[in-house]
């Protein structure tokens, strides 16, 4: 029996990014691949309508260098939404596998997989309320990978940053206000913001 240790990371996520594509994605809209042109590059990008989707995917035991070559995909502009995968369970039936071998293996594989985007990394946690994390979903099948994926996909294409960052920022004039309400006129404060103004056009 052949070893996933013995096929390089990049291969697998290369492929592993055209089974996600062929099994559910293009499903989605237009899907295009674009595989690693030079070193600093992603093993593969896939563009889905436009939102550009990066796949990283490593070998059991490095979930946390995962993590911060997601948050880096994501704060150097390389992607709107990056794909954690660790291989947990994939095994090959081959000693010298093709690429139909590995892509049997991929589908009926385990992976340890998690979720970044450009929400979770701009910065706006002080205003939402809440901490942001990755997501993890641990040891799921091929198809769960791809609903996640899709789920994943789908919220940050749906994703509205602007309008509780907004909404946030008037509660906190408001309370602002209270405490100085005789100094401060809260109305012109707004306005100087231009929160009055795209408060109004939401309403």
């Amino acid at each position: 029996m052949g070893s996933l240790m013995s096929l390089r990371e990049e291969s697998l996520n290369v492929i592993l990014a055209e089974l996600l594509t062929e099994r559910g994605l293009k499903a989605l809209g237009e899907v295009i691949l674009r595989r690693k042109r030079g070193r600093p590059e992603p093993d593969v990008l896939i563009e889905l309508n436009g939102v550009r989707i990066v796949i990283e995917g490593k070998k059991p035991g490095m979930w946390n260098a995962l993590v911060e070559q997601c948050k880096k995909r994501i704060d150097d502009n390389v992607c709107d939404l990056c794909v954690m995968v660790e291989y947990a369970h994939v095994k090959l039936d081959k000693l010298m596998p093709s690429q139909l071998d590995v892509k049997k293996s991929l589908l009926n594989g385990k992976f340890n997989v998690g979720f970044l985007s450009y929400v979770d990394r701009a910065g706006l946690d002080k205003w939402l309320g809440v901490t942001s994390k990755p997501e993890k979903y641990v040891d799921v099948s091929f198809d769960d990978l791809l609903t996640y994926l899709m789920s994943a996909y789908t919220r940050v294409v749906k994703e509205d940053i602007i309008s509780p960052v907004i909404e946030r920022m008037g509660e906190v004039l408001d309370e602002f206000a209270m405490k100085v309400s005789a100094h401060v006129n809260v109305e012109r404060l707004k306005e100087v913001l231009e929160l009055k103004k795209v408060e109004e056009n939401s309403g």
